[in-house]
């Protein structure tokens, strides 16, 4: 190993002993504790009650709290399966015939028997604890099911194409309305609060659903109105220019965690009027991000952390400005938010990272998203603070066609405008460069998934600009989405409609397409691109051939397989390498032009 990358393993390592809480959920939390790799199950007082190998995906505690159902998985590729956890005994039995990716459990009140839609088989399940007896039913072709709390027996959410998702309370059987796309529901005092795509909807749940001989009552349709367009809920909410990342119901409100303007922020209603709006935390040395927030034993909590700050749980003593407590050690940098106008006037936002007291220009990692109206905020990742602590400086960019600043701000960078993302980062760059903050042989473009495709772009479309660029599981080749397993669902995010205007559109929009049309001796920045050895969303042959291309071409360019990583769902020692690589190969492309006292020792 070298210095330089030994330096740097070490100040990752140090980064990734903060631990990642979850929030409460029956008494107990999912999630990391500080100074373990792997999550495990705690309870509120911090004891453990199982950390198993494998990887645990989300948990759901029976009401007597006696048992916990858990989403279990053998490895990173986000396929698990149902298992029970002895909350007292702290062992684990698996029912691997019930095979689930990402579904939610639905205990009986006397927590003697659960149901849970096992989406993998399209089966809904119905385990009997005491007996062992199961019972299966097939679901609907091409239909999705989904279960939520609420009423006595919970309620059913059924999605089918075209026709939007049907609510239903599973007791009554009364329709509670239909909604285009519904993202969640959950019990509201006699009634249920639906979540959906357009914002929130009150609606009362009274079992007034079918008629004396059961007939379902049909004449409702989106959003809870009946046949006569009579609107039966009983409040709704939306704000255009917020993105709505969770929802709790606290006392007589609805506290809102949203995304605006390009911070998080807590909205409280009542009766669906806003009637507070605050920004979740706040510190002077870090961009604080709120990132969750749950009811539990009515304790409204929320995780907070920032790009130096590792994630922690707070608790809301009061309706106000949530404080975070002071750093108990030296804050290894600052965050600072620079807004730049683009080249069609809007204005950007990125989130810069640096060590105290520095000066421009330093080497700089530039990290984007900007797609599928996902927001991309400054956030605790261990190569981070690694990065900052050997002299760097991290930014995160904010681009159209994420979920930072609304619905307008999101349909700026989707479909036929998803070229305008591209060069909402390279006008980033190029405000960062013209502040002295950086320049284009310290800068090094980063991106994953969706990300990876805006970064590569970017870098082949603009080689002026950067140093080096990295891409992470990436489907670079967007003229062939359907060849990834869940590509055809992302054909809308880059204009994909199948006509002979929209594959011109996406030649030009595409990474490897620009890369295979590189002449021998183009200007091309140094490529590391890194596929997931276990990854079920994104084919690992686009990256493969963009090497391939930018080698033919005269470039640099290097493929890195992060194996026991997917997707999703990975413990931090499978990231470890991941993190370490990238790093390293953004202190080799800016080498040349950094100091020794900047870059490649620890403080």
């Amino acid at each position: 190993m070298s210095a330089r990358r030994s330096v740097l393993d070490d100040a990752l390592a140090r980064a990734e002993r903060h631990g990642r809480p979850g929030l409460p959920v029956g008494g107990f939390i999912l999630g990391r504790a500080d100074g373990r790799s792997r999550r495990g199950i705690h309870r509120l007082d911090g004891t453990t009650v199982i950390e198993p190998d494998g990887h645990l995906h989300r948990i759901f505690p029976s009401p007597d709290r006696r048992r916990i159902a858990v989403e279990w998985a053998p490895t990173a590729d986000e396929n698990a399966v149902l298992g029970i956890v002895d909350a007292h005994g702290g062992t684990l039995q698996l029912h691997p015939d019930i095979r689930l990716r990402y579904d939610t459990v639905l205990w009986a009140p006397d927590s003697r028997s659960l149901d849970v839609v096992a989406s993998r088989d399209r089966m809904l399940v119905t385990l009997d604890l005491q007996t062992g007896e199961q019972r299966a039913a097939a679901l609907e072709a091409d239909a999705r099911l989904r279960l939520f709390p609420g009423g006595e027996s919970g309620l059913r959410a059924l999605s089918s194409g075209s026709r939007g998702t049907t609510l239903t309370d599973r007791g009554t059987g009364a329709s509670l309305g239909r909604w285009p796309a519904l993202l969640r529901a959950s019990p509201l005092g006699t009634g249920v609060l639906v979540w959906h795509d357009r914002g929130l909807d009150a609606v009362p749940n009274v079992g007034a659903g079918k008629d004396a001989a059961g007939k379902d009552d049909a004449g409702k349709d989106d959003a809870g109105k009946d046949a006569a367009g009579k609107d039966d809920a009983l409040w709704r909410w939306h704000d255009p220019d917020a993105l709505i990342v969770d929802v709790a119901v606290h006392d007589d409100r609805v506290v809102v965690l949203a995304v605006a303007d390009g911070r998080s922020v807590l909205i409280d209603l009542v009766d669906g009027v806003e009637v507070a709006r605050i920004e979740a935390a706040s510190s002077p040395s870090d961009a604080l991000t709120t990132t969750m927030i749950g009811v539990d034993d009515g304790v409204l909590r929320l995780g907070v952390e920032g790009p130096l700050t590792p994630p922690r749980l707070l608790q809301r003593e009061r309706r106000g400005t949530v404080v975070v407590p002071a750093a108990a050690v030296r804050p290894l940098g600052t965050t600072v938010r620079h807004d730049i106008r683009a080249d069609d006037g809007v204005i950007l936002t990125v989130h810069v990272t640096s060590p105290p007291g520095t000066e421009g220009p330093l080497p700089l990692i530039l990290t984007c998203y900007g797609g599928f109206g996902v927001p991309h905020l400054p956030l605790f990742e261990p190569t981070v603070p690694a990065w900052v602590e050997c002299g760097g400086a991290y930014a995160v960019a904010q681009l159209r066609g994420g979920g930072e600043r609304g619905a307008a701000w999101r349909e700026g960078g989707r479909g036929r405008s998803k070229h305008r993302t591209i060069a909402d980062l390279a006008d980033i760059a190029r405000g960062l460069i013209e502040a002295g903050i950086t320049r284009p042989d310290l800068l090094v473009l980063a991106g994953a998934s969706l990300g990876g495709v805006v970064a590569a772009g970017c870098a082949i479309a603009h080689p002026e600009l950067c140093a080096g660029f990295v891409t992470t599981a990436a489907p670079l080749d967007l003229l062939h989405l359907d060849d990834h397993p869940l590509g055809a669902r992302w054909r809308a995010e880059f204009g994909d409609d199948g006509t002979r205007e929209s594959r011109a559109h996406l030649r030009a929009l595409s990474p490897l397409a620009q890369a295979e049309a590189l002449p021998a001796g183009a200007r091309i920045p140094s490529y590391l691109g890194v596929v997931l050895g276990e990854d079920t969303r994104v084919r690992a042959r686009d990256t493969h051939r963009m090497v391939e291309a930018l080698r033919r071409a005269g470039g640099s360019a290097r493929l890195w397989t992060a194996s026991g990583a997917g997707h999703g769902a990975n413990e931090s020692a499978a990231l470890h390498e991941l993190g370490l690589t990238v790093l390293d190969f953004a202190a080799e492309s800016t080498t040349e032009s950094t100091t020794e006292s900047t870059m490649g020792r620890a403080r």
